[in-house]
């Protein structure tokens, strides 16, 4: 695919007039089926995402027995119900769906669970919530294809669990999310933990379906028996936002987006804060429309340890800025869908900047002349490395292979790119 970009290597003036609808958000849909899927009734939800990872999700719900309808881009789902598999559960490349089913399946499921997906999906970390879970009384038997799981004996009455979350926020949020739905709840501790920001916004989804979570440093209380069913309006994904806003940035123009909700504890809110310390200048345009103007003024100084996804996006734009920069808090890029710190760097010397990778927690960028041509980049299947890639062919141009892997959560994203360029 070829990375096209205007004459000018400018987007083209008026965008600011036609808003860029953003997707709704992965990490919200997924934690929403779930707990949808646990509180007892019927619950509603417009704004869902519509991608290979949710899909993944929702499919595992129905096999494990769930009632799950579409009405008017309403999805209805009946929850309250102990899980069953009725064939093995594809979940694809989706780290969330694995992730945050596990601990509800080991301590819930009526008979064992076969659980299958890409192969990358079972390499990357899962022994830390595995630990806990065994201790529980239940058995992970991985082989070639995937793994079985047979579920504890007796569901336990509550949770009170030490986890090792230096390498995901997501152990925790998947214990957590079970926790809420037993008779008395549960109490995780730990010492550090991947990106706490996602803990945020665990729990601010466990108040919406009415479990009022106590979050503290290294401590999590969460009362049980209290998830009720809910009507909600799913928010936009400031993931998915994270490109275009830094399209504005490289570009020097104005572009909005919408919905997006000041407010969400999305990690990935950060974006604008990071821009606007480069010089890119931001508003809102009412509660859910964000305007934001470029050109970067500078280099980009960024710790990144509670929005590490902003990484790949932010180092091809680092490769474009005026100045060096330094994106640090990389630690978990290398255990992502691939390893998406080695992915940056690579990226930064495709677009013809110099790339210093220090240790595995911080990436130092500097831009270089304008690379000329050179071979397709390859995204590594990698949905946000496609993304990146995207922001640095503004101005770099090139070719992407595997132009499809954006699927996984933003399938409509190279549409709305070039409805962005004018194209």
């Amino acid at each position: 695919m070829l990375l096209s970009l205007p004459e000018d290597n400018a987007l083209p003036r008026g965008a600011a007039l036609h808003p860029i609808r953003v997707p709704g958000s992965k990490s919200v849909t997924n934690r929403a089926l779930l707990l949808a899927a646990l509180a007892p009734g019927i619950s509603r939800f417009r704004g869902g995402l519509e991608a290979e990872d949710t899909r993944w999700m929702r499919q595992a719900l129905v096999d494990l027995g769930l009632a799950f309808q579409e009405q008017d881009q309403v999805w209805i789902i009946e929850g309250g119900h102990r899980p069953q598999a009725s064939r093995p559960l594809w979940l694809g490349a989706s780290g969330t769906t694995l992730r945050f089913l596990l601990p509800w399946l080991a301590l819930q499921a009526e008979g064992p669970v076969r659980l299958e997906g890409d192969p990358r999906l079972f390499e990357r970390p899962l022994g830390p919530l595995l630990e806990p879970l065994a201790a529980l009384g239940a058995a992970w038997e991985p082989d070639a294809k995937g793994a079985w799981l047979r579920p504890a004996p007796e569901p336990p009455i509550a949770l009170d669990l030490t986890v090792d979350a230096r390498l995901s926020s997501q152990f925790l949020t998947g214990l957590a999310l079970t926790a809420a739905a037993l008779p008395g709840g549960g109490t995780l501790r730990w010492t550090e933990v991947a990106s706490p920001s996602y803990l945020i916004l665990t729990t601010q989804w466990l108040h919406r379906f009415g479990c009022q979570a106590l979050l503290e440093p290294g401590h999590w209380r969460l009362p049980g028996g209290a998830l009720a069913a809910r009507e909600l309006d799913l928010p936009g994904d400031w993931s998915g936002a994270a490109a275009f806003l830094a399209a504005a940035a490289a570009t020097g123009r104005a572009l909005r987006l919408e919905p997006l909700d000041p407010a969400d504890a999305q990690g990935d809110r950060a974006m604008v804060a990071i821009l606007e310390a480069a010089g890119c200048r931001a508003r809102w345009i009412g509660p859910q429309s964000l305007e934001l103007e470029g050109p970067l003024q500078r280099g980009l100084d960024a710790d990144l340890t509670d929005c590490p996804d902003l990484g790949p996006v932010l180092a091809a734009l680092a490769a474009l800025a005026p100045a060096p920069s330094e994106l640090r808090g990389l630690h978990t890029l290398p255990l992502k869908e691939c390893d998406r710190l080695d992915a940056s760097a690579e990226l930064v010397r495709w677009l013809g900047g110099r790339a210093e990778a220090i240790g595995d927690h911080t990436l130092r960028v500097a831009p270089g002349p304008s690379p000329g041509p050179r071979a397709a980049f390859d995204p590594r299947n990698d949905h946000r490395m496609a993304f990146a890639a995207a922001v640095g062919g503004l101005r770099c141009g090139g070719e992407l292979q595997d132009p499809h892997c954006v699927a996984k959560t933003f399938p409509d994203f190279w549409a709305v790119w070039r409805g962005m360029l004018g194209c």
